[in-house]
């Protein structure tokens, strides 16, 4: 019976999101363009060719260190990076779990060029937002560390053999097969959650809600790029968007939690411990940022 309401649940939502946007078709068609858009120009060729090379090295770099590669190439290559190096047996599950967190960030060319140089017009010291972003990052992978060689857990190698990224003997068409997979999921997720923003923010401005800092908050946590854009727009002060704006980049937003989940389909790697470390790193950066006076 409760399956049965389920599926009756399921077809009735999906019947009023294709009659909502049939009425908002110019909305979706922007929100569309919009995550499109930003897919091509931003997010394509910065990282696209960061997968390519990091699965390629993957048949001889053996050692976990490959996944720092992803604290320089964005999300979602990190969380690809571990799942590799997690199904080729060279990490045990909760070591991969931390490294998950710790290497799938934002890449430093977005930090400084979009959020510090374009959004920020360099208000603020890049140190100190390098500093509020990373600190609670660095600090949880220092514990990790710590605990790593107090209790020296060994290799767990009884898992099962995966290709999130490809194998160690792939070939490099299998190896382009698959980054190409995980590259167009993240622009359907992009382009999928730009559309309910718009679609969102429609029915926001028609009500009393649009003078409310805290519903925007609130919604530019559904994909950073966008989120970024409305939390600079609020009237805050520098240190409040400074403080948000950090925020949203150590959390990521919604839309790359789905990234993510592309990238770590086939392993047994821990969504859930993911997400809530990042909603953690992100409140502490967000209170560092409150606390600490800009410089």
């Amino acid at each position: 019976m409760k399956s049965r309401l389920l599926h009756i649940s399921v077809i009735v939502l999906l019947l009023l999101l294709m009659l909502l946007m049939l009425t908002h078709a110019e909305l979706v068609i922007q929100g569309a363009h919009t995550g499109l858009e930003l897919w091509y120009t931003s997010v394509l060729p910065s990282i696209f060719p960061f997968m390519i090379l990091t699965s390629l090295l993957r048949s001889y770099l053996k050692s976990d260190r490959l996944c720092y590669l992803g604290l320089l190439c964005g999300l979602p290559v990190g969380a690809g990076l571990v799942d590799m190096k997690y199904q080729d047996g060279d990490l045990p599950i909760r070591k991969a779990n931390a490294l998950l967190v710790i290497c799938n960030l934002t890449s430093p060319m977005f930090l400084c060029g979009y959020i510090w140089n374009q959004t920020l017009d360099k208000q603020v010291s890049i140190v100190y937002l390098i500093m509020i972003i990373y600190l609670p990052i660095l600090t949880y992978a220092l514990i990790e560390r710590l605990r790593e060689h107090i209790t020296r857990i060994p290799l767990n190698a009884s898992h099962h053999q995966g290709d999130s990224f490809g194998s160690p003997a792939a070939s490099l068409e299998a190896t382009l097969l698959t980054c190409i997979r995980v590259i167009l999921l993240t622009g359907v997720y992009i382009m999928l959650f730009c559309i309910a923003i718009h679609l969102i923010n429609h029915y926001i401005s028609m009500t009393q809600l649009k003078y409310m800092p805290a519903v925007h908050i609130l919604l530019s946590g559904f994909e950073i790029t966008n989120g970024i854009r409305i939390l600079s727009s609020l009237p805050l002060s520098l240190q409040q968007k400074t403080a948000l704006i950090a925020g949203l980049t150590s959390f990521g937003g919604i839309c790359s939690i789905f990234q993510t989940k592309s990238a770590i389909t086939h392993s047994e790697l821990s969504l859930r411990h993911y997400i809530c470390m990042k909603l953690l790193f992100g409140s502490l950066t967000v209170t560092l940022g409150l606390l600490i006076p800009l410089f």
